[in-house]
């Protein structure tokens, strides 16, 4: 009987101790899980902090080299439109020749003659052009009593073919201008420089060293407004001229 009971006791004590060994494992395992849990929020927090910084960073990159970007271009375009040369070559009639309605020749040499040269620049399908030319030979008389002042226009189809050529002849025996109505060689610089006006007719203004003085004034010149501001770049051309002179 005595032995019966100190088996039975020796099974009781064997499963509390395994009861025990389960607990202490499972208790181990739960705080493993749970530091587990408690760690990896904070790896993530960093993870996400890290990927929530970068952009930011990227960005401030980002900007700052399209500042600097912009920044270079904006020198550059300043250092453009400052360069006197540059400048001198957008405001500058190209060299250029051409012929009048009686065959005599007409270049910049004659440009330099006068203190400001008006140029009224048409073309022989202009019906606009052809219609304001009465009107333009009493302007021209006008502008031409002042001194160092001249008129001409430039028919820039001229020596196209022989079409415009017999319209350019015909267009001046019906309208008679009373200034001198060039036909210009369509080439080199000065047809660059043509290909670059889109409205006619229009007038420029240049002084005696070929400076276009003023803004193109496109349209016809007919209007009080138009001629006022034809005389305004005259009047610039004049001052222009004379500065030159004395430099």
């Amino acid at each position: 009987m005595r032995k019966a009971n100190n088996i039975y006791t020796i099974i009781l004590l064997g499963l509390a101790l395994a009861a025990c060994q389960n607990n202490s494992q499972q208790a181990s395992d739960e705080k493993t899980k749970n530091e587990t849990k408690t760690e990896m929020p904070a790896e993530n927090k960093d993870q996400n902090a890290d990927e929530k910084e970068m952009p930011e960073a990227d960005k401030a990159d980002t900007k700052d080299e399209s500042k600097e970007a912009n920044d270079e271009s904006d020198k550059d375009m300043t250092m453009e439109e400052t360069d006197p040369t540059k400048m001198a070559d957008k405001k500058t009639l190209p060299n250029f020749t051409a012929k009048d309605q009686d065959g005599n020749p007409y270049s910049n040499e004659d440009i330099a003659k006068n203190d400001a040269t008006v140029i009224n620049l048409w073309f022989t399908g202009c019906s606009a052009c052809i219609e304001e030319m009465d009107e333009v030979n009493d302007l021209a008389d006008e502008l031409k009593k002042e001194d160092g002042v001249d008129f001409v226009s430039m028919c820039t189809d001229v020596n196209y073919d022989e079409s415009t050529k017999e319209a350019y002849e015909r267009i001046i025996k019906d309208k008679k201008p009373t200034y001198k109505a060039l036909a210009v060689d369509y080439e080199g610089d000065m047809k660059e420089y043509l290909e670059g006006i889109f409205v006619y007719p229009t007038t420029i203004v240049v002084d005696k060293n070929g400076n276009i003085i003023g803004d193109p004034i496109e349209g016809t010149l007919v209007s009080e407004d138009q001629q006022a501001k034809l005389k305004e770049n005259i009047k610039m051309a004049i001052e222009s001229s004379k500065a030159s002179k004395l430099s």
